[in-house]
């Protein structure tokens, strides 16, 4: 009995493979470049997005800045220019009180995110780590 119970442990005992090491350091490059190519389409598809919402998002803020009396506020400092200074705190509140800060919050976070991505995806394929093979 203790026979073939040391015959079953030798039988069973772990042998290093002679390519174990080159084995796991593939597998990890390989982890790394399928790690890298999900993160450029992610990065891809969120500055694609960015981009073709940015769009519309500038016309509405364009539409909203007219809507919103900004213009008219902004074109009395070119056309009287005395009485800007006499009420320089009045003209500056109303200014900022017609300025749509919803739309260039909005207009300015897609931006951001937009030149995030482009950052991260330009940075990838520059320093080359993505093999397309």
């Amino acid at each position: 009995m203790q026979k073939k119970l040391k015959e079953i442990f030798l039988k069973a005992s772990l042998i290093a493979k002679d390519n174990l090491a080159d084995d796991s350091w593939q597998a990890i490059i390989k982890y790394e470049k399928q790690s890298i190519r999900i993160k450029l389409w992610a990065f891809s598809l969120i500055s694609l997005t960015s981009f073709i919402v940015l769009i519309p998002v500038l016309k509405t803020m364009l539409s909203n800045f007219s809507q919103s009396g900004f213009y008219e506020y902004l074109s009395l400092v070119f056309s009287s220019g005395g009485l800007i200074i006499s009420y320089w705190r009045d003209f500056l509140s109303s200014l900022a009180e017609s300025l749509p800060v919803m739309s260039i919050a909005l207009s300015l976070t897609l931006i951001v995110i937009l030149f995030m991505s482009l950052k991260y995806v330009t940075r990838e394929i520059i320093k080359g780590q993505l093999i397309l093979s």
